[in-house]
């Protein structure tokens, strides 16, 4: 079975950087009414579960992926999708400067089969950039691992509106963590190959080094 994982990673930016900081700096509620894990190939507590290491969240899939192997159902096409939101806290006086994304990911299919595995992600109502792969027809893979990142810098903004919502040294911001996933393919014919399936899907948000803290 192909193993399809994604990281999400925080890194600090300009102005001060935070070290020796709290080390639970992030608190995830994934056990939150506000907590969402739902889809055509997931459902919390079902098939894919939620959970916290200190600062870091993590989301296990056991059923989000395409299974069209040779020889089996004359299914030519598959799409599995799941929406997560994950309510967030964050400590007072700091702000998150970049993310980063990494997708690990392995994928096994013949020249005749396509298939894609794309994100669309916002963090506290900040826009990530969406992520995409995509193995086109042509060419045969048959790979346990790849690794594909995308950076995102959050500009440092020092209005007053900005700073009383994210650089408050009283009250920690609260947010969502909020994404769309979607693992499609399909092939030209029966005998065509194509397995991606997400057994594990890591959103690991590193604050410890990670976080910058408020100049006010």
């Amino acid at each position: 079975m192909s193993r399809i994982v994604m990281a999400l990673f925080g890194s600090g930016l300009a102005l001060s950087s935070v070290t020796g900081y709290a080390q639970q700096s992030v608190v995830w509620d994934v056990n939150s009414p506000s907590t969402i894990i739902a889809g055509s190939g997931c459902q919390k507590d079902v098939d894919a579960f939620a959970s916290t290491n200190g600062n870091d969240l993590a989301i296990v899939f056991t059923r989000l992926g395409v299974d069209l192997p040779g020889g089996g159902s004359p299914v030519l096409a598959d799409r599995k999708n799941c929406t997560v939101r994950v309510p967030a806290t964050v400590a007072p006086g700091i702000y998150i400067g970049q993310l980063t994304q990494r997708i690990s990911y392995g994928v096994t299919k013949t020249s005749g089969a396509t298939g894609s595995v794309a994100t669309r992600s916002t963090f506290f109502g900040n826009d990530v950039s969406p992520h995409s792969i995509n193995l086109p027809y042509g060419y045969a893979v048959n790979e346990p691992l790849r690794v594909a990142s995308r950076v995102d810098n959050f500009s440092v903004r020092t209005t007053p509106t900005w700073y009383s919502s994210w650089c408050s040294r009283s009250r920690a911001p609260r947010g969502l963590y909020q994404a769309n996933f979607a693992v499609s393919g399909q092939k030209r014919s029966s005998r065509e190959d194509l397995i991606m399936f997400v057994d594990g899907l890591d959103l690991k948000y590193e604050v410890v080094a990670s976080l910058v803290r408020c100049q006010l």
